[in-house]
């Protein structure tokens, strides 16, 4: 809609429907979420309040802790933002001024405050059917909705987003092949089916403490007492699950991409361990230069053929035949041993996310076939 008020029409080669958990685009293409909806009702309110911060006596004093997780019936949590000045709190309280009442109830001491918002949010498990109608992709929450706990929504949403932003880049220059904007889905499909699983995983440990939090633990009577030290362990062990999320952000693997060069079996997921590897569909592996940067910052946004060690491998072919595709490849050389026996391998072809394609000890002998996998064009047996 324009300034007036006026439609605005436009056209594009590809849309991309990043519009949300109720996404019309995906309604229109009449793309179905499935999983566990509504499994829990809440109000989500944000306060203004200036001397809060400065007067929590709670995670060993001010600025010390962030998130408050009251042990009530009501799934009360509150979180400082990132301004210390606003808070933002959750409960499965009716409305806007049962929420007031909480914040002042929480609190427990006066203070001069201010409610900016408050509505009703659901929390969901949803995985819609496909990522994809034709020109039409969809990337964030409109394809999956995870519950807050373990922080994995936007992490996902943005891992979408990096996918599919240089596949579309490749193939509106050209060089991209037909399974290029295929593997999309392949790819953050099942990334997407996996960070739900972990939020799920992440989200029984918060219950199983909730369910046993009643008013007896506020009692101070002897059974009161020995039911909070009962909670307490409970929480010590199940309230970490929802931070123990590294497999899932920095472990996750594409698995059997038209666009990697697929070996069966590979490192098992784990939602909670990250095991760093270079197994082909996973992503490079940080690690620290002789110089002490990052090697990932060495890397431009191409594809990458990775020398590592002092007996760099003859890559004149590989690079043609990337070359005679049109695709961006650049050549990076790490002339340190320890580096190449930290990943195991002498040659690494990354994707401009990357990725690894391949890993070897020496240039592969199919350099064709490799850039033919790597750039979406398939394996050389199968094109036609």
């Amino acid at each position: 809609m324009g300034s007036n008020g006026e439609l605005v029409s436009f056209s594009a080669d590809y849309l991309v429907g990043c519009d949300g958990g109720s996404s019309p685009i995906r309604k229109q293409l009449g793309i179905k979420l499935r999983g566990e909806g509504g499994i829990l009702e809440l109000q989500q309110a944000l306060f203004y309040c200036e001397e809060l911060f400065d007067r929590l006596p709670q995670g060993d004093g001010p600025g010390k802790g962030r998130h408050y997780h009251r042990a009530d019936t009501e799934h009360t949590f509150l979180i400082m933002q990132d301004s210390t000045k606003h808070w933002s709190l959750h409960a499965t309280v009716p409305d806007s001024q049962a929420m007031k009442h909480k914040f002042e109830e929480i609190i427990g001491f006066q203070v001069n405050y201010e409610l900016i918002s408050c509505g009703p949010w659901r929390q969901n498990l949803l995985l819609a059917d496909r990522y994809r109608d034709g020109r039409v992709f969809l990337a964030g929450d409109s394809v999956h909705l995870v519950i807050p706990t373990g922080g994995l929504g936007m992490n996902t949403g943005v891992g979408d987003a990096f996918d599919l932003a240089w596949k579309l880049i490749g193939t509106l220059k050209g060089w991209g092949g037909p399974e290029l904007l295929d593997s999309y889905e392949i790819e953050r499909r099942q990334v997407g089916e996996k960070n739900i699983g972990a939020s799920r995983y992440a989200n029984i440990g918060r219950q199983q403490w909730r369910s046993i939090a009643t008013q007896d633990i506020f009692s101070g009577t002897p059974h009161g007492e020995a039911s909070k030290q009962a909670l307490i362990q409970v929480a010590d062990l199940e309230q970490r699950k929802g931070n123990r999320m590294i497999g899932a952000e920095l472990g996750y693997r594409y698995v059997d991409s038209p666009c990697i060069d697929n070996i069966p079996g590979g490192p098992e997921h784990r939602v909670g361990e990250y095991h760093p590897n270079v197994w082909p569909g996973s992503r490079l592996p940080h690690c620290w230069l002789d110089d002490g940067t990052a090697i990932q910052d060495h890397l431009p946004e191409t594809y990458i053929l990775l020398s590592l060690g002092n007996k760099p491998p003859d890559t004149k072919e590989i690079r043609k035949s990337f070359e005679a595709t049109g695709a961006p490849v650049t050549e990076v050389k790490v002339e340190s041993d320890r580096i190449r026996d930290l990943y195991g391998f002498d040659f690494l072809v990354l994707r401009p996310d990357m990725h690894v394609v391949w890993r070897g000890t020496e240039a592969p002998q199919n350099d064709r076939e490799i850039v033919s996998i790597a750039t979406g064009h398939g394996r050389l047996d199968s094109i036609k």
